[in-house]
């Protein structure tokens, strides 16, 4: 009898060491699933608009030598007398000469003129006509002053008007061996002609200052992206939306005015974007409140998929221990996705907490929601107020009370980080490096200046990635050095 009940009693230890063996070996697995996306719908992406302003400045002398290549020899031509009984030729005999003062531009232009009158006289019905036709050639030089401006098609205005001198030529008539001074008698009529001739030079002015040709080069080249970095495969892309321009001054010699580009400026990381080039150049809007400085709106951008990889190099594999070791999480896995305008922390996790002689396992997954914020210190998006999704922190509330604690939170919080500084800094190394080279946009144009801000402005969640916006500001100067 008593070895039954030896026997008995030895059974029963041995079932509740069992029992109790399996009770320190229970696993709870996390059944917790992604947030749905569409509790709160991701907040649109607005780009910010980026003003360049940028003053123009070119010598007066630069289109003196542009006007003098291109007028020579003859400038107007009208060889036939009938209609007025007059033809004239007027030719450029010498250096046109330019200069810039009080917001206007003054022109001398030397001249000869080749004119040629008839005159008809019929005595009567029955008697011959008396036709006669006398020419004189002389030299004057035009003076003229002019107002400058520009149109919505890119086309120069110019308003001319002006007087002249008499040159060293003055005009006669030959009267056998008698030479007849006409200057008293022309004069009249070469007031008159000042109209005439004012509006030739402002053909000429706008026919060869084609200033929409510049502008066309400049606005096709600015749309085509520009590879920043190789490593990181960071591109810039420029797009512009509207130009302003605004009034011509003439002061001491140079003519200035203020170009603005208003612009969308983005850089991303993920390869050569696409982008589709507009051609058509926007109506020149004139605006006279232009100032001297630049603004550029800078994306620093970091997809999801780069996100996570980011965060798989931070926290997987890495175990934490709680309570001197008796509560322990490892993370295995990690990935990054969005949700309204919360980044989604989901953590792959094995763990185990230990309470006397039981021992619990935990295996799943969690996730966490977070705000993601630009940090200037380390140039970087990392982010802040961090928790558990709500379903995710039921689950933990009944079954590992102790995760659900802030302790866990605040590790994983530290260690996040999405750094951004290497696009920043190449977009900014880019920028200055042309300016402090006093870059040249091609031949004719010299562009120079300095970036002296760099300003965070907001951070937006898209389906596919993170973008921080940050502003850049400082001044930009073109001088064109041939037209």
């Amino acid at each position: 009898m008593r070895f039954i009940l030896n026997c008995f009693t030895f059974l029963s230890v041995l079932l509740t060491s069992t029992l109790l063996i399996t009770s320190c070996q229970k696993t709870t697995t996390l059944q917790a699933t992604a947030p749905t996306q569409s509790v709160a719908a991701a907040p649109a992406f607005e780009r910010k608009l980026s003003t360049i302003t940028v003053p123009i400045s070119f010598q007066a002398a630069t289109l003196e030598t542009k006007l003098n290549q291109e007028l020579n020899g003859i400038l107007y031509k009208d060889d036939n007398l009938e209609g007025d009984n007059l033809a004239v030729t007027v030719s450029k005999i010498g250096k046109l000469g330019i200069r810039a003062e009080q917001n206007k531009i003054y022109f001398t232009v030397p001249l000869h003129i080749f004119a040629k009158g008839r005159w008809k006289w019929e005595p009567c019905k029955i008697c011959p006509v008396i036709d006669k036709s006398e020419s004189t050639e002389f030299d004057v030089v035009v003076k003229t002053e002019s107002l400058l401006s520009f149109t919505e098609d890119y086309k120069v205005k110019t308003v001319t008007t002006g007087d002249f001198d008499w040159g060293a030529t003055k005009p006669t008539l030959t009267v056998g061996p008698l030479k007849i001074g006409l200057a008293r008698f022309v004069e009249p009529a070469m007031q008159n002609q000042m109209a005439r001739l004012s509006n030739m030079l402002d053909q000429e002015i706008q026919k060869r200052l084609n200033i929409r040709q510049y502008v066309q080069e400049a606005w096709l080249k600015l749309q085509q992206p520009i590879q920043l970095d190789k490593t990181y495969n960071a591109w810039l892309t420029v797009t512009p939306q509207d130009i302003r321009i605004s009034p011509l001054q003439a002061t001491n010699g140079e003519l200035n005015l203020r170009i603005g580009f208003n612009s969308f400026i983005e850089t991303v990381t993920n390869g050569k974007p696409q982008v589709k080039v507009n051609p058509n150049l926007p109506k020149l809007i004139t605006d006279n409140r232009l100032i001297d400085n630049v603004q550029i709106g800078l994306i620093g951008e970091v997809p999801y998929l780069h996100a996570t990889k980011l965060l798989q190099e931070q926290v997987a594999g890495k175990t934490y221990n709680f309570e001197n070791g008796k509560q322990q999480i490892t993370i295995n896995n990690a990935e990054i996705s969005g949700s309204g305008d919360k980044l989604v922390v989901m953590l792959d996790v094995n763990g185990k907490a230990k309470t006397g002689l039981f021992t619990k396992k935990i295996v799943g997954k969690v996730f966490l929601k977070a705000i993601p914020y630009y940090d200037a210190a380390t140039t970087s998006i990392r982010i802040r107020e961090v928790d558990y999704d709500l379903k995710t922190k039921d689950q933990l509330l009944k079954t590992a009370s102790w995760l659900a604690k802030g302790k866990f939170i605040r590790n994983i919080q530290e260690q996040i980080t999405f750094p951004v500084k290497t696009q920043l800094e190449q977009a900014r190394t880019l920028l200055q490096h042309s300016l402090d080279q006093s870059a040249h946009v091609n031949d004719a144009i010299l562009l120079k200046g300095n970036i002296r801000s760099f300003t965070p402005d907001n951070i937006y969640l898209t389906p596919t990635s993170i973008k921080a916006v940050v502003n850049a500001q400082g001044n930009l100067t073109v001088q064109i050095v041939k037209l």
